[in-house]
């Protein structure tokens, strides 16, 4: 059942590490975390999260990650919802860009000038080893932008306050 949002992340450098120091971080959190890895036809169990105990996919792979048992198996039945803690089950799915560039539209000074107008504009992003990333997780919660947080800050991101819009 699918029902949480996507957010489709560009970014470069080693998917997995980065993933794998994030789940590190979010057992902290979740202490029983459990996590799938595989392609999206691997049809893998969930195992308990432990810093090197699972071999996550280089190049392209997916990773579900549950909190428990408990949310494990809710998962198919309720989907990408939150639970009575207000925490849900979400999905990373990782894989290299088709593409070496990409325009996009810078929605705020790329430049940081203060005191001028500015008018959004489009950008060229380019790069080699451009990977895309796709988190699939409850709708917009406090939950939701704390795994994205989370995620960003393991690829050298902005925190939610100083995240910068292109």
């Amino acid at each position: 059942m699918i029902t949480g949002s996507d957010s489709v992340f560009v970014t470069c450098g080693p998917v997995s590490a980065a993933v794998g120091r994030f789940l590190t971080g979010w057992s902290a959190r979740w202490p029983e975390l459990r996590v799938s890895a595989g392609s999206d036809d691997d049809e893998e169990a969930f195992v308990p999260w432990a810093s090197g105990a699972l071999t996550l996919p280089e190049l392209s792979g997916q990773v579900l990650v549950a909190r428990d048992e408990e949310m494990v198996a809710g998962w198919d039945a309720s989907g990408y919802v939150l639970d009575a803690r207000q925490e849900g089950p979400f999905s990373l799915a990782y894989e290299p860009a088709g593409w070496a560039s990409l325009n996009v539209m810078a929605l705020e000074d790329p430049y940081i000038r203060t005191g001028f107008r500015y008018e959004p504009y489009e950008v060229e992003l380019i790069g080699a080893g451009l990977q895309l990333i796709t988190l699939v997780a409850p709708e917009d919660t406090v939950f939701r932008q704390a795994v994205v947080d989370g995620l960003l800050a393991e690829f050298g991101g902005f925190p939610q306050a100083g995240r910068r819009t292109v």
